[in-house]
């Protein structure tokens, strides 16, 4: 795992507290300074931590990486010019980051007479949380449970885990423990205790382009901005493993790393023995047309056991991004041996291309610009791919949840109702934009799940060029029925790289379901699930009720009724709290950005909800902005 943990301290005092962290960070085994100037430090550790680089003047550091937006449309990526951002203000220069840089960054401003300012980047490529002790301003990818770094107060915060397990969605946004403040992506947290956050970069405001679009975005626009971006992530890379699923999304993402002359030497692909879950065909023909070796994985059921749920929970949020973890530890495996410094996927694509088919599409198209005929022609495409009649679906469109889709629904066993008020503020701030474009946003929420913890992370970058910043803007702003409507789903996607990828890829109607698959994993896990919830942390404090999840746990109840998903939902969090309560109780449990099994050396306030992004204001404003869902691609 490669993580970073900054400090910054105002001048006097804090200086001693920052000197005595420093030694205790130092002798704590893996940590290297790769940073140090006056009241700053950065330390990283792992294989692969992120870049650092000093900001103008020294009033700051970056932490990762920021292409230049204009350059990587152009075909000709470059890093974003920090010369750029000399003598602004912490919000005028997130502004100008935000508009014309993308990549997976935090930036640490430190005026002379104000407390620092850490801004997150838009996508969240980095994990972020912040809190201060003895004066000092601490900024990190994981939390210390010990030592005199470590937050004062630390606690897991049960109101948020609660909240967490009515709406999912939340866990890229707040942070479950006391004692620190979750940076959120495209956020800038500042003021005494990091309390303060101004949101500079929000879904919406792209969204709403797309309503008052003229003309829809040409194919080769698209096919530009992602060869750009993917060419920009794959610069200075040794070694590539690149995901084939079999889908859409990861040929385009194979494509656009050869068209980069990226150093791909190996495709990876995972299949099951039933029919639907067998994509090696797909796969392989996407090998094929590269020159590029496949290496096919024949995977079984899974059988999730203790070890498995809790390798990967020790993060600042639970691990959804290590639910499959037979698939995690292959593809660590494989990073490993073939010396890979980066895992591409097309992760992402069901959001971006809008692959979704859903209810509030129709309604666009009712409503839209488009004249009686098209509208028919649109209506009938729909309903043949939602499997409904044409007068079901227009009834549907009329509905009140096609204007405005209502969020992810919690699980059946919560002890109480889902406060349906507390929502991802991506998914708040939506005024003007169309219900198509909501369901939309909700798919980019749930792609922030990406972030967490995961053995494959730890080996290697992971790295999801779909999801890159100036994709997503991109896509946003196209029409949902440019993007959505055709004779199959995401059209603009499939006639941008229409040139480039295999006729049984590009006219492959459906996409392989793996859904039984785990259906069998978790019902033949329930000798270790059923006691793990049951006598769980969650059940010990009342936030799920074990009358009416006990009658669940049945093979033939989980599967009729598909509550697989959620039920390994709430296990995960389960998972993420036995850790974080063993650690906060100084039982041992390894710190999370350490090997498996090396040792281990008051409520924060929600954010106020800024309901849309900030203004430029001051120099900022002459900067002009770059050129113009489950989780996972296909």
């Amino acid at each position: 795992m490669s993580d970073y943990l900054a400090l910054t301290w105002p001048p006097g005092m804090p200086g001693v507290a920052a000197e005595r962290m420093r030694e205790a960070i130092l002798g704590d085994g893996g940590w290297r300074i790769a940073h140090e100037a006056f009241r700053q430090l950065v330390c990283v550790r792992g294989d692969h931590p992120p870049a650092v680089t000093a900001l103008p003047d020294g009033h700051g550091v970056l932490i990762g990486k920021v292409f230049d937006t204009e350059a990587t449309l152009a075909g000709a990526p470059a890093a974003f010019d920090l010369s750029l951002l000399k003598g602004l203000e912490p919000r005028d220069a997130g502004l100008v980051l935000t508009r014309c840089g993308w990549g997976a960054y935090v930036a640490l401003f430190t005026p002379r007479r104000e407390p620092p300012a850490i801004l997150r980047d838009p996508m969240g490529g980095l994990e972020a949380v912040t809190w201060t002790r003895d004066e000092v301003t601490l900024v990190a990818s994981q939390i210390p449970a010990t030592g005199p770094h470590a937050p004062e107060g630390l606690a897991i915060d049960w109101a948020r885990v609660e909240a967490l397990l009515g709406d999912i969605a939340l866990s890229s946004d707040e942070v479950c423990l006391t004692g620190v403040q979750a940076v959120a992506a495209g956020t800038l947290r500042f003021g005494p205790q990091g309390e303060e956050m101004l949101r500079l970069w929000a879904p919406a405001v792209h969204a709403r382009r797309a309503r008052h679009a003229r003309t829809a975005t040409a194919p080769a626009a698209l096919e530009a901005c992602i060869d750009g971006v993917t060419k920009a992530l794959a610069q200075g890379r040794e070694a590539i493993l690149a995901e084939a699923s079999g889908g859409l999304d990861s040929a385009i993402v194979a494509c656009a790393l050869l068209e980069a002359g990226a150093p791909v030497v190996a495709l990876s692909h995972h299949y099951w023995p039933e029919p639907e879950g067998d994509e090696r065909q797909y796969a392989q023909g996407v090998a094929d047309q590269h020159g590029l070796p496949l290496t096919a994985v024949a995977r079984g059921d899974l059988h999730y056991d203790l070890e498995k749920l809790l390798a990967c929970a020790g993060g600042p949020r639970p691990p959804f991004n290590a639910q499959d973890p037979d698939h995690d530890q292959e593809l660590a495996d494989r990073l490993k041996a073939l010396g890979a410094d980066a895992l591409f996927t097309g992760h992402g694509g069901d959001a971006v291309f809008y692959q979704m088919p859903d209810v509030a599409v129709a309604r666009e198209a009712l409503f839209g610009p488009r004249g009686a005929r098209r509208r028919r022609e649109t209506l009938s495409l729909l309903a043949r791919r939602m499997r409904m009649s044409v007068w079901r679906l227009a009834a549907l469109a009329l509905s009140r949840a096609a204007a405005d889709p209502p969020g992810l629904v919690g699980p059946s066993f919560l002890a109480r109702p889902q406060d349906r008020r507390r929502r991802h503020p991506w998914q708040k701030a939506v005024r003007g934009v169309t219900g198509a474009k909501r369901v939309q946003v909700q798919a980019l929420v749930n792609t922030q799940a990406l972030i967490g913890d995961s053995r494959r992370g730890r080996v290697a970058d992971l790295v999801h060029p779909l999801l890159a910043q100036p994709v997503v803007e991109l896509c946003l702003a196209t029409p949902t029925l440019a993007l959505a409507v055709g004779a199959l789903d995401r059209p603009l996607a499939r006639r941008a790289f229409a040139g480039r990828l295999p006729a049984a890829i590009l006219e492959r109607r459906g996409k392989g379901d793996v859904t039984a698959f785990f259906a069998r994993s978790v019902a033949g896990s329930l000798d270790v699930l059923a006691p793990f919830l049951m006598e769980g942390r969650l059940a010990a404090r009342g936030l799920i009720d074990r009358e009416r999840l006990a009658p669940l746990l049945d093979p033939h109840v989980m599967i009729w009724r598909d509550l697989i998903g959620e039920i390994m939902r709430v296990v995960f969090v389960e998972a993420w709290a036995r850790t974080w309560e063993d650690r906060l109780a100084g039982a041992g449990a390894p710190d999370p950005g350490q090997a498996p099994g090396q040792a281990a050396g008051g409520a924060a306030a929600d954010p106020p909800d800024a309901g849309d992004v900030a203004s430029p204001a001051g120099p900022a404003a002459a900067a002009p902005p770059p050129g113009g869902a489950a989780v996972g691609g296909s």
